[in-house]
């Protein structure tokens, strides 16, 4: 069974999820020894630090979904939120938006990630996810739409302290930006939010009782396990890249 079946009904439950960033140009090899160090939850490839193309994205995805593996993409830029649609149909099960800092953005991001009559995705979803599992249009949308997983990443205090208000959008995990959010600390010192924890307290405790989950990206079992004890439930490890040469 894919694992984007179960992945948000898991990740709203509150177990325990982790993943892996991997480069997008990844072999089915690279894969495969990404996914022997641990029994990852999602695999995750970046645009917007990282060389992009759709066609390598394409073929990553193709890997990864026969593989039953969900794959989380961070696009480019937050501006580009227009594009979640056709990114989508190259086949990954999950969005991130990078340096989210208002509701608008949200707002768009679940317009365009959402097929009708919840949002204006538009159809044509030849790679995605499970299409052969639900091959009609209104079976199929209605399977995407309880079961994609839109990510917000949080880069500064302004985001930090709409926390709840991007849950209540619609965003389904908030994720961590933790050197971009350390510039714009730097720039509030004076602010009640003095460290990176004092931050992601604030984002775990205005997250309790709602679905939403807070992800944080992690170097280390360590960091990870200290995270998990302050009540984080999903990371997504960065140390475990295999991938051809770069």
């Amino acid at each position: 069974m894919h694992g984007i079946e179960t992945l948000k009904t898991r990740i709203q439950n509150g177990e325990k999820i982790v993943g892996a960033s991997i480069r997008m140009w990844a072999t089915k090899a690279d894969i495969e020894q990404t996914m022997s160090q641990r029994n990852y939850d999602y695999l995750a490839v970046d645009a917007q630090h990282s060389p992009f193309s759709e066609e390598n994205l394409a073929n990553f995805c193709e890997i990864a979904n026969s593989m039953g593996i969900p794959v989380q993409l961070r696009i480019k830029h937050t501006q580009f939120t227009f594009t979640i649609g056709n990114m989508l149909d190259l086949g990954p099960s999950m969005i991130e938006i990078p340096q989210v800092e208002n509701l608008n953005t949200v707002n768009d991001a679940v317009a365009n990630f959402h097929y009708p009559q919840k949002g204006r995705r538009s159809w044509g979803p030849s790679r995605s996810p499970q299409t052969a599992e639900y091959p009609q249009r209104l079976d199929y949308a209605k399977w995407w739409n309880t079961h994609g997983v839109l990510w917000m990443q949080l880069e500064s205090i302004a985001a930090v302290v709409q926390t709840k208000e991007m849950s209540e959008a619609g965003a389904n995990v908030l994720s961590w930006g933790p050197n971009d959010l350390a510039f714009n600390r730097e720039a509030n010192p004076n602010h009640a939010l003095k460290t990176d924890d004092d931050c992601i307290n604030h984002v775990l405790n205005a997250l309790k009782g709602t679905q939403t989950k807070l992800c944080l990206r992690t170097y280390g079992d360590e960091q990870l396990a200290r995270y998990e004890q302050m009540g984080a439930t999903m990371f997504l490890d960065e140390t475990s890249i295999a991938s051809a040469p770069d």
